[in-house]
């Protein structure tokens, strides 16, 4: 009995030894293909946050005080760079008001001496076709046959009446000359009457300009007048010290350093330009008394044999055009659209002008002007002798119209 126990154990033991080799068999087989693990995205890094200072009470409002301060100025500034476009314009325009006028005039003039010329060429012809037509009605056809009866010979009769003939043609040119007298006496007489109806549209528009010259200028008076007085104090500073800066380069070139790439030529355009530094600006000014922008430019290329029109716009159209990359001491430059300022470049950077209403000729850096409009180059020659007009002290209104 006991070894019947023995062995049903021992099969039984067998045959779980074999279930559990076959449950095993398929995993042993067909091991499951081992993947690499995903790599874990990590949350992106919180951005570092600026480092706060802490700002006391006092500094704070003393940098707010600025900003405000700096805002009123820069709104200022604005208000003012407005006034003194709409015034260099009106300066200008009432430059080529000038222009014009004096052109209209200098035609009006030309135009009375070739009517004066015609009527007097006329009244001549008349004289003589009065003296013919006298003399035949004195002498009567018949002394014409008397004349031709009267010939010595075939020659001598030939020769007669050629002799009459040509006086026929002349008396037929008369005519015709007397015709053509009269008709460009008419024509200069109405072109007579154009050019004085235009000389006073030109006047009335001239006085417009004025009037509206003045007006800006008042309103930039008004302007500086209201202004708060913080802000004038940082006007004054900003302009001492730009003068400061101006003055130290000034120095330098007429010391003969060229740090700043500015040369001056005995005789040259820049050596002219640079005589007048320091000149007022003056409304319609063309001589050292005071200049405004295109009067400036005319006097100085004057001294060197270049005749130009007091009118920026007129002196843009003018000259050969320079490109930014070859400009060159001595080129004149233009601002604005329209053309309503004009300087010279003196090199390195700069050049030379008569700003604006209370300011004076200086040297300005190219690079703070945005309206930058082209630059024309002239043929001039060398100055012999000093600058014109130094030493002249009491400045002068603008031409009457």
């Amino acid at each position: 009995m006991t070894a019947r126990i023995r062995d049903a154990a021992r099969r039984g033991g067998v045959l779980t030894l074999i279930l559990v080799m076959l449950l095993a068999v398929p995993a042993i087989a067909a091991p499951e293909p081992t993947s690499t693990p995903e790599p874990t995205r990590q949350p992106p890094a919180p951005a570092e946050e600026p480092i706060t200072v802490p700002v006391d009470e006092p500094t704070k409002e003393f940098r707010d005080e600025l900003a405000r301060r700096q805002a009123r100025l820069d709104e200022f500034m604005a208000q003012l760079d407005a006034l003194d476009r709409e015034l260099s314009m009106a300066a200008e325009q009432y430059n080529a008001a000038v222009e014009q006028l004096e052109h209209t005039r200098s035609r009006l003039n030309e135009t009375e001496g070739d009517l004066n010329q015609a009527t007097e060429a006329y009244e001549f012809q008349v004289a003589l076709l009065n003296e013919r037509a006298s003399a035949i009605y004195r002498d009567g056809p018949l002394g014409t046959w008397e004349m031709l009866l009267d010939s010595k010979s075939l020659a001598d009769f030939v020769a007669r009446l050629k002799f009459l003939n040509t006086i026929g043609v002349a008396d037929a040119e008369v005519a015709q000359a007397l015709r053509s007298q009269k008709a460009f006496i008419e024509q200069k007489a109405e072109d007579l009457r154009s050019a004085e109806m235009q000389a006073a549209s030109l006047e009335f528009d001239l006085k417009a300009r004025q009037i509206e010259v003045m007006l800006r200028i008042q309103d930039r008076q008004k302007l500086l007048a209201g202004a708060q007085q913080d802000i004038l104090d940082l006007l004054a500073e900003q302009a001492e010290r730009r003068k400061s800066e101006e003055a130290q380069l000034l120095s330098e070139i007429l010391a003969g350093a060229d740090q700043a790439g500015i040369v001056v030529e005995p005789g040259g355009l820049v050596e002219t330009a640079l005589a007048y530094h320091g000149v007022p600006y003056l409304w319609g000014g063309a001589t050292p008394a005071g200049f405004d922008c295109s009067g400036f430019i005319l006097y100085i290329f004057a001294q060197h044999g270049v005749s130009l029109p007091h009118y920026s716009g007129s002196q843009f159209l003018t000259g050969e055009k320079v490109v930014p990359a070859a400009l060159a001491p001595g080129d004149v430059v233009f601002f604005g659209s329209p053309v309503h300022h004009v300087g010279m470049y003196v090199g390195g950077g700069y050049f030379i002008h008569a700003p604006r209403t209370g300011d004076y000729v200086k040297l300005s850096p190219l690079a703070d002007r945005g309206d930058y409009a082209g630059a024309r180059r002239y043929a001039w020659a060398p100055r012999f002798g000093p600058p014109a007009g130094l030493g002249v002290e009491q400045p002068m209104g603008p031409p009457a119209p």
